[in-house]
């Protein structure tokens, strides 16, 4: 008898189900920060802050970035610097505000995103394979309910 507990076999208990769902998260995004490292040219956080960054219509500053991204200036910074030296983006002070610092891609830094953007399809197949539509539709309502969560517990660490 084989006596590995699996994932499913634990589904029963609603503690268990909401320490997983948690634990789950964080397993989640360093499974996928693992496999994307492994096999791109830049980090999954230095690719998401570009997919920021093209999001918008103008370079933004790095606090706006940050804010978007769901992290601090610092850490957008240093990613920015890493991209930088790569030659992925360029640096340069606002023209709104010379104390700031605004993030503009480069050519190889817009090919690069294309490339990306044409796996796009196939890396939403290969993680939804396993989904039906009617499930992705309620694992987006249900990660926007996620979303709002992350927002309470911010405040219950402002509040303790």
């Amino acid at each position: 008898m084989d006596s590995k507990i699996t994932y499913e076999s634990r589904g029963t208990d609603l503690r268990w189900m909401k320490k997983l769902l948690f634990a789950g998260v964080f397993i989640q995004e360093n499974r996928m920060h693992t496999i994307f490292d492994r096999y791109n040219e830049i980090s999954s956080k230095q690719w998401l802050l570009m997919v920021v960054s093209s999001a918008y219509d103008t370079p933004q500053d790095l606090t706006t970035l940050g804010d978007a991204m769901g992290c601090s200036r610092q850490n957008v910074k240093k990613l920015a610097l890493q991209l930088e030296k790569k030659g992925y983006v360029i640096l340069e002070k606002s023209k709104q505000d010379a104390r700031a610092l605004c993030m503009k891609m480069t050519k190889k830094g817009i090919e690069f995103s294309k490339e990306m953007g044409k796996m796009q399809d196939k890396v939403h197949a290969a993680v939804f394979k396993e989904f039906s539509e009617e499930e992705i539709e309620a694992y987006y309502h249900l990660a926007v309910k996620m979303m709002h969560g992350i927002e309470h517990l911010e405040e219950y660490f402002l509040e303790k």
